[in-house]
């Protein structure tokens, strides 16, 4: 008696640890995550008002960086397009129209950063993928009326 063969059914494409896939992209990935997510969150919860609503955005904003992250790592500042990334989720999350379209700083996350927050200028840069010239410009630019609210800031597609 035969036995019945199973049809052969395409598999979608293995995960990045199925394949054994670059290692170090994930290990990469993890640090960047260890490093950030506790920024993430305080400015997040800055922004949208509670620490678990904060938390959901920041997450959902990693997962989705997580999903780009080899194309975010050949990109000249990964932290800046991360950060536009999570600026974009809670502008969504709160409602926000984004004020800074097009790959620009807004200089309100500047302002939140460091006046509401008190974060240190170095971390603060850091966290927004900036320089610290770059930081203290669109720190310096927060009073500005809303149509010369951002800085300059490169984007990954024009790196």
């Amino acid at each position: 008696m035969m036995t019945p063969q199973r049809p052969a059914v395409a598999s979608s494409a293995p995960s990045l640890h199925e394949a054994g896939g670059d290692r170090t992209a994930v290990i990469a990935f993890r640090a960047f995550r260890d490093l950030y997510r506790t920024g993430y969150v305080a400015y997040a919860t800055a922004r949208l008002g509670t620490r678990e609503l904060a938390e959901r955005v920041v997450e959902d904003s990693l997962t989705a960086l997580a999903v780009r992250w080899s194309a975010t790592l050949g990109c000249s500042h990964p932290a800046a397009v991360a950060w536009r990334l999570l600026a974009a989720c809670v502008d969504d999350a709160d409602g926000s129209p984004a004020c800074c379209p097009g790959g620009r700083v807004c200089s309100g996350d500047a302002h939140v950063l460091r006046e509401h927050l008190r974060m240190d200028i170095g971390r603060a840069s850091d966290l927004m993928g900036l320089t610290r010239g770059e930081f203290l410009v669109a720190l310096h630019s927060a009073g500005c009326p809303a149509d010369a609210c951002c800085g300059a800031q490169q984007s990954c597609d024009a790196a």
